[in-house]
């Protein structure tokens, strides 16, 4: 049980203040500057940091419960939240938010990453993966 809960807040937790400084130092290196705001006004969004931790969360008790095309799943997540952002009006109509669609990718990338080692301190095996792949 010890294993679980170091597992999901290593997941939910320490991914989503890793993946937050990853996209800010990203942003930063690139010189995006501010994220351009949506034009309709009045539209409720999910935070970006709900998603994340609601998907690390999911796909850390996917993998640790040994769900067999996870890894599968998570990618095809990653090109479903792109593709829906990426087919607003918002994106299409506005080149200068085409870098923030595709760092925003990056970042999944890196949430996705903790997700799945989460995965692994879950069930115990972190380390004997890591050595094997050595």
């Amino acid at each position: 049980m010890k294993y679980w809960l170091y597992g999901l807040i290593f997941s939910v937790v320490v991914g989503g203040v890793v993946t937050a400084l990853f996209l800010y130092a990203l942003r930063g290196v690139l010189g995006l500057g501010d994220k351009p705001k949506l034009k309709e006004k009045g539209i409720k969004r999910v935070p970006p940091w709900f998603t994340g931790a609601v998907e690390r969360f999911v796909f850390t008790v996917l993998i640790a419960a040994g769900v067999a095309g996870v890894t599968t799943a998570m990618m095809g997540w990653l090109a479903l939240k792109l593709a829906t952002n990426w087919n607003s009006n918002h994106w299409k109509n506005n080149p200068k938010a085409h870098p923030f669609a595709f760092t925003a990718l990056l970042a999944g990338l890196v949430s996705m990453f903790f997700a799945a080692l989460g995965g692994l301190v879950c069930t115990g095996n972190l380390w004997a993966s890591y050595i094997a792949s050595i």
